[in-house]
């Protein structure tokens, strides 16, 4: 083990995180106690990139969560955003920071915490992991939360064919491309944050070649993460339809009867997979790549 140390400053911004998403509405009770555990787990760490990152993730997706979102309750039958009730559980949470979440641990109780950042392979591999699962949730956020807002109608992954917006597995040119940006940022987030920790990352072109590496790799794992997040949302997934309301049901809703005439089922995914398990799959996923990536390139 590393260290024992509790790191009572983790513990601090843990709490103001979780306790603002609750009293904002955006996290439930139990997802409020799921952030505090992930929050302190990411934090409490002798590198504090994992932390940083995840800081990065949350700000981000909370504000293009309430970006035109009565715009969005109007495509999505949702929450009312007007009303605060509580809205990511805890196991939305967790399917949204798990992996970068055991890499944050496994950093910090590990001997990889005692050397330096880019000389072991093992601490390389950790920190692309954490990189790339947060690349991947984050460019998945925005492409959910400010895609659905294209002008332009979204088409499915499969057959390319127009579909509503908010239809599992449908895709544009702005949530692709808020997707790469989102990726890139929590790159440039973590290089940033290496170059104040790492004097020797600062001197030389060490660290330059890092920052390149780290943003092109994350923007890509955004992308990567995005396709991968819409493919299994087009075969995993069931996209139920009103027409009725004209509006795509969500798991949060609570759905019609599949034999009720205003109810259409869109595209072939079946219901194999919640929009949480489809966040976890392609985070697992992405996280592995990065692994792979940084150890065996």
């Amino acid at each position: 083990m590393y260290s024992s140390e509790l790191y009572p400053g983790a513990a601090l911004i843990a709490t103001g995180l979780s306790l603002h998403g609750y009293r904002k509405g955006s996290l439930s009770r139990s997802g409020a106690i799921a952030a505090w555990v992930v929050g302190y787990g990411h934090l409490a760490n002798p590198l504090k990139l994992f932390g940083t990152t995840m800081i990065v993730f949350y700000l981000v997706g909370s504000r293009a969560t309430k970006v035109k979102a009565q715009v969005k309750a109007t495509l999505e039958d949702g929450p009312d955003p007007s009303k605060p009730g509580g809205n990511r559980n805890a196991i939305q949470i967790l399917s949204n920071s798990l992996p970068s979440l055991l890499a944050a641990l496994a950093y910090r109780f590990s001997d990889a915490a005692k050397h330096f950042v880019h000389t072991v392979p093992i601490c390389r591999g950790l920190i692309f992991a954490a990189l790339g699962h947060l690349s991947c949730c984050l460019a998945d956020t925005l492409a959910s939360e400010l895609g659905i807002l294209s002008t332009s109608p979204p088409r499915s992954i499969l057959t390319l064919t127009t579909v509503p917006p908010g239809t599992n597995g449908g895709i544009s040119p702005l949530g692709l491309a808020v997707s790469a940006l989102g990726g890139g940022l929590i790159g440039l987030a973590g290089i940033v944050d290496l170059l104040i920790e790492s004097p020797a990352l600062r001197s030389g072109t060490t660290g330059w070649g890092w920052a390149g590496e780290m943003v092109l790799f994350c923007t890509a794992a955004g992308l990567a993460g995005s396709l991968l997040d819409s493919l299994l949302g087009a075969t995993l997934q069931e996209t139920l339809y009103s027409t009725k309301d004209g509006k795509i049901l969500t798991d949060l809703s609570t759905r019609q009867s599949r034999s009720e005439p205003a109810v259409k089922r869109i595209g072939i995914g079946r219901d194999v997979l919640s929009n949480s398990a489809v966040n976890f799959v392609s985070g697992c996923a992405i996280a592995a790549a990065g692994w792979w990536y940084a150890t065996m390139l």
